[in-house]
């Protein structure tokens, strides 16, 4: 008897089409049992403790050199991330006197310190970033007690044999890293959100993916025909006989024509057919991204992020490492338009020694009020940009997470200081174009105030979306909520680009809603003139654009703006999408 085709939505996560047969893969739990040592044996214990923290940092360095070559530096920055708990001395201090003082073993001591921290994360509540970092905290967990338990680093891996879509609770990071492209189709998991470090793994891999699905890992069998529908989030368990060689043609046609776009495409303007021009620029870590962009039809760069650098080194990176890097990606962009945007991180992220981590860095010192709380490191970065700048191009200096007007003058004193003093030590420098990231409610209903400070604006959607709404984007039990077509958020965005409009300021929108195509038609009829986005998605928004006019994507704007629930408006912007587009759809 024929199993009966069952369906399931959770979150897209990478876009793409699979099928092929299911692999469910338990989860790595760490049963460890309360066990005391002779008192001749602590020094033995601690010692063990400390190569196993020694094997641990051994196995992230050989997985950052991986993560940059097969994943790029968004995968390797989760790495780097995990030495600043690997290496945090009160975690060490902690264990190691756990084991003096009580003569617990050292597996015991690490499991029981983790545990407790994790705990007590999530007794807190699901503050943003938390699920991420209890990710990385059991990860770190695991690794501890397998190198005391004898274990090397292979244990990342999944074994298989042959071509499968993986189904499990959740992967870590390493796990995720480690697989064989060649033979995982696609991803199913029970947890994690858009945002979580699987999902940003798997579309650097080209892997289709649906998260935060609940309980697939337990509703699927393994052998079971599923097929993964990453553009709408969407499984489907045990398809029909139609349904499965309709997804096996898209699944084979996918790459195909996501490749003849980007070549079509390449070098044509992003142009409604009535005449109306809109600028594509792309989002990078790294200079050695910009290729890739270009090759996709990217005019140049709305979003360099420089925190990789931070992430990287185990200190603070000096002037002339920061200088080389932007001049990098300055000469490879010749003189297109180059946004370097200063250090967005929180304390929590930072790896060096001496920065304490706070309970919500989500709403604490990151960005801006970490730069204007530590004015040298801010200084240093403004001078690196202005010395890759003295080498020509079209590079401009943007400030992240600015809420007030006096954050900004603050801002722009240390800039002001930064130029006088290079003006007096070396040759003139020109003054470059100088920007702000729009992404809390606070600047977003004052741009009025902060238009006559700055050059430009670049609105971060991503963090505008989450402070708006107060939702965390990474929690599973709440990703409903966050909904990038909420009235309010739809509204403040209208503003943002009619306010800074008629000051003569230009605009860009840099978060995932630029890169999202079902919201193309109402950026765009918005008034948005810059998109800055992930270079894959350069190719269909370029099409959807020059596939209708600007009064057509007016309407659908105007037409969304008058709607009073985000589903319903989610719901009008994808039939429209579609109707346009039907092989998106």
């Amino acid at each position: 008897m024929a199993e009966t085709m069952r369906i399931r939505e959770g979150v897209a996560a990478s876009l793409g089409f699979a099928i092929g047969p299911a692999l469910v893969v338990g989860r790595e739990e760490s049963a460890v049992l309360q066990r005391q040592v002779a008192d001749g044996e602590v020094a033995g214990e601690v010692a063990r403790f400390e190569q196993a923290c020694a094997a641990a940092e051994a196995d992230i360095a050989r997985l950052c050199e991986d993560a940059g070559r097969r994943g790029g530096k968004d995968v390797k920055s989760i790495f780097e991330g995990h030495f600043a708990h690997l290496r945090d001395p009160f975690m060490r201090q902690e264990i190691a006197g756990s084991i003096r003082r009580y003569r617990r073993s050292a597996e015991y001591a690490v499991s029981r310190y983790f545990r407790q921290k994790i705990r007590k994360i999530e007794e807190e509540g699901h503050a943003p970033f938390m699920a991420r970092i209890v990710e990385d905290i059991a990860d770190i967990e695991r690794r501890l007690l397998r190198h005391l338990a004898g274990g090397q680093s292979a244990g990342d891996a999944i074994r298989l044999d042959d071509k499968v879509v993986l189904v499990a609770h959740n992967l870590s990071p390493a796990q995720t890293l480690a697989l064989d492209r060649d033979r995982v189709l696609g991803l199913l998991t029970d947890a994690g959100g858009s945002t979580s470090h699987t999902a940003l793994i798997a579309r650097a891999f080209g892997i289709p993916a649906v998260v935060g699905l609940g309980t697939i890992s337990s509703d699927v069998t393994s052998g079971d025909l599923v097929v993964v529908n990453g553009n709408q989030g969407l499984v489907i368990i045990n398809p029909d006989a139609d349904t499965a060689r309709r997804y096996q043609a898209m699944a084979r046609n996918f790459y195909i024509v996501e490749r003849r776009r980007a070549s079509e495409l390449r070098n044509l303007p992003a142009e409604t057919k009535d005449g109306y021009r809109v600028e594509m620029l792309a989002n990078i870590e790294l200079p050695e991204e910009i290729p890739s962009a270009l090759e996709h039809g990217a005019e140049g760069v709305g979003l360099f992020r420089t925190e990789f650098l931070y992430l990287r080194e185990q200190h603070e990176p000096s002037e002339e490492e920061q200088a080389r890097q932007v001049r990098d990606a300055a000469d490879r962009l010749a003189q297109r338009k180059l946004v370097v945007r200063t250090i967005d991180i929180g304390m929590d992220k930072l790896p060096a020694e001496g920065w304490i981590p706070e309970r919500n860095p989500f709403l604490g010192t990151r960005a801006i009020r970490l730069s204007l709380q530590h004015p040298e490191m801010l200084k240093t970065q403004i001078r690196a940009i202005y010395q890759a700048a003295s080498g020509g191009g079209d590079i401009r200096l943007m400030f992240p997470m600015i809420s007030s007007l006096e954050e900004l003058r603050e801002a722009k004193r240390l800039h002001e200081e930064v130029t006088a003093s290079l003006g007096r030590g070396r040759s003139a420098r020109r003054q470059l174009p100088l920007g702000i990231m729009v992404e809390v409610p606070s600047a977003a209903l004052t741009v009025d105030l902060l238009a006559p400070e700055v050059d430009f604006f670049s609105i971060g959607t991503n963090d505008l979306i989450q402070y708006t709404v107060a939702v965390d984007r990474v929690n599973e039990r709440v990703a409903d909520l966050y909904q990038p077509t909420h009235p309010a958020v739809l509204r403040l965005l209208r503003d943002i680009l009619a306010v800074a409009g008629r000051a003569g300021k230009p605009v860009s929108i840099c978060g995932e809603m630029s890169s999202d195509l079902q919201f193309t038609l109402l950026l765009l009829g918005l008034g948005l003139k810059e998109f800055s986005v992930v270079p894959p998605a350069i190719p269909d928004i370029k099409r959807l654009i020059r596939s209708v006019t600007y009064d057509e994507a007016k309407q659908v704007a105007e037409r969304a703006l008058q709607m009073s629930d985000a589903r319903s408006i989610a719901a009008f912007l994808r039939e429209r999408t579609h109707q346009i587009l039907p092989e998106m759809g």
